[in-house]
């Protein structure tokens, strides 16, 4: 009987301490397009109370990587909250050639939603699409949504400037999701309520976008933005390309906190918070432009405000909080080829229509490319069909022919993806990105630091295999996260295992990813 009782003690002890151990609240942060080096870059401009806070109180992972391509948002957030790849989660990019309908198809575009915003008629799209929008071409959960099927008393709720990076992180089964219209008001859709709740409507009725565009956006000897210009010129919407986007971001968040009291219940709640101004200004001015340093410093700042507040409400022993970044970005090649650093720009619409000419010459004149789009060539499988070739045949000659460009650095053809495991180097990375019913026929890897024409006059882009966008920040903060730093390679699909290991749920349920024993051991 002393041993029964004994043990039954032993067994309520250890439950209660499971159960003491789980926080109060989980705040996911992506910073879209940080990256890795941009700690150290700015270490010594940054205050004591964010990112060095983070690190100093948190665990830092120092050699955090991508492990597929395209390193898009889209994908990024995808691949953070549910564990997993493009190849399993479905999001491949931020927009992608459908196959059976011929179309364009938008990662978090959904036509049988509609817009919730500020207006009288809240089922009326104001701007163009700007609220049809749900997760529903994500094709597995997140650590959210195992969280929700465990506990229904938990509240999740995702925001950011960008539709995509609310609603992909907050998953299937989020309170709530709220994004910046073309006005540079918060909107959210149907898939999530019908009418915006009171505390949106009236930060939307203050106008926050005008209230922060007035006056310069300037560091002296360096640049001076004339915000009231962009404004005029843009609208609301002008935020977004300077870092009072952040900013007001951070407002957003910290209203959530309170006027949804997260972390103030029994049940665990998750906030996911994507900054995407980073993204815009480092888009338009390159990674080593003092716009961006001074970015970084300001949301430096907004990231210590979170952090006080959470601290305050939650408190540290009940909160764990994580941040990274969705993908990195290349320097300008302008910048590259100054210092003789090998990197170009390339046009696919020339390698387009070379392509087809030589298909004409091979097999005779006719419609054989549909579509070509994120390093993804799709050709007409009707005509392929019609004319009796062998599809793997004609997946191969074109491969083949792609490799005489000078920014060309491997192809892969669907069928050598279908039928083949590979596990290291970048054939892995593109298998992983690589999904089958989605992707194409052909699929490009470019070489080190070339980018499209596109950013010729100025700003470079992302979505390569390489460090400069596949090495990204980790770094996780709690009073139960032990301190330290890794230098081991972990990817980003270990993230989201790691929650749920903490949280003690189920993983998401196309997780390929592994807890990080250095948070959960």
């Amino acid at each position: 009987m002393k041993k029964l009782l004994l043990l039954l003690i032993v067994l309520f002890t250890t439950i209660l301490a499971f159960s003491q151990a789980k926080p109060k609240l989980v705040v996911g942060i992506v910073v879209d397009q940080m990256r890795y080096d941009y700690i150290y870059r700015f270490w010594d401009d940054f205050g004591n109370d964010g990112f060095k806070k983070l690190i100093n109180e948190g665990h830092f992972f120092r050699n955090c990587q991508f492990d597929y391509v395209p390193t898009y948002t889209g994908p990024g957030h995808a691949s953070i909250y549910t564990g997993t790849t493009p190849a399993v989660h479905g999001i491949i990019a931020n927009d992608w050639y459908d196959k059976n309908s011929g179309e364009s198809v938008y990662c978090a575009g959904d036509g049988d939603m509609h817009t919730v915003c500020n207006c009288e008629q809240k089922s009326i799209d104001v701007q163009s699409g700007d609220g049809k929008m749900s997760p529903h071409h994500m094709l597995t959960t997140t650590f959210s949504d195992e969280l929700k099927l465990f506990n229904q008393n938990s509240k999740v709720f995702g925001i950011s400037l960008k539709d995509r990076g609310a609603i992909l992180p907050a998953g299937h089964s989020a309170n709530g999701a709220y994004w910046m219209d073309s006005d540079g008001k918060w909107i959210t859709s149907s898939f999530y309520m019908q009418a915006l709740p009171d505390y949106i409507q009236k930060i939307n009725e203050m106008n926050p976008s005008q209230n922060y565009l007035k006056g310069l956006w300037e560091v002296k000897g360096e640049f001076a933005l004339n915000l009231d210009s962009m404004h005029s010129k843009s609208g609301g919407k002008a935020i977004k390309n300077t870092p009072f986007g952040n900013t007001i971001l951070k407002d957003l968040a910290l209203e959530i906190l309170k006027k949804e009291a997260l972390g103030q219940g029994k049940a665990t709640d998750i906030l996911t918070i994507s900054f995407s101004s980073t993204d815009y200004i480092g888009h338009q001015f390159g990674p080593h432009a003092p716009e961006i340093k001074d970015t970084y410093i300001r949301l430096d700042k907004d990231i210590a405000a979170l952090l006080k507040t959470i601290n305050l409400t939650v408190g540290f022993e009940n909160v764990v909080v994580f941040i990274t970044a969705d993908h990195g970005v290349v320097a300008e090649p302008s910048e590259l080829l100054e210092r003789n650093i090998p990197s170009g720009y390339f046009d696919e619409t020339i390698m387009k229509t070379e392509l087809l000419t030589h298909l004409n010459t091979t097999y005779e004149d006719g419609n054989w490319i549909k579509n070509y789009s994120n390093d993804q060539l799709f050709l007409n499988h009707d005509l392929i069909k019609e004319k009796y070739i062998n599809m793997e045949e004609i997946q191969r000659d074109c491969a083949q022919f792609l490799l005489k460009y000078e920014w060309v650095k491997n192809t892969y053809t669907a069928t050598q993806l279908n039928e083949n495991e590979y596990q290291k180097s970048f054939h892995s990375l593109i298998q992983r990105g690589y999904n089958q019913k989605r992707s194409g026929d052909v699929v490009v890897n470019i070489e080190t630091g070339w980018i499209s024409t596109y950013w010729s006059n100025g700003g470079t882009t992302h979505g390569s295999s390489y460090s400069y966008d596949t090495h990204v920040p980790l770094i996780f903060w709690g009073g139960k996260i032990p301190k330290g730093k890794t230098d081991r390679k972990v990817t980003i699909s270990d993230i989201a295992p790691t929650i749920s290991t903490i949280l003690g749920t189920a993983y998401p349920n196309g997780c390929t990813g592994n807890p990080l024993p250095e948070i959960t051991e």
